[in-house]
């Protein structure tokens, strides 16, 4: 019987060419990604116009003084009995 083999640590070089495709796609996927982020982003402000700007109004009515009323009490009318036939 015949020793058993060694296993060989030997990795052969990359391509550079495959590493430089993987490079680019990776570097591709993160700026599509980052793009439909911030297309994509709720509330943009697009420059197109203006947010108005909340005023409040220079003057503010205050109610007059206040007056209370005695309740008043009123009779219902008076109710006639409709003619019986």
């Amino acid at each position: 019987m015949s020793p058993p083999r060694k296993r060989s640590t030997y990795k052969p070089r990359r391509d550079r060419r495959e590493v430089a495709i993987a490079v680019l796609a990776s570097v591709l996927i993160v700026v599509v990604t980052f793009t439909l982020i911030w297309i994509l982003r709720p509330n943009k402000n697009l420059g197109s116009s203006e947010t108005p700007a909340v005023t409040t109004p220079a003057s503010t009515t205050t109610p007059g003084e206040s007056t209370t009323t005695a309740p008043v009490a009123t009779t219902p009318p008076e109710t006639t009995a409709a003619p019986q036939p």
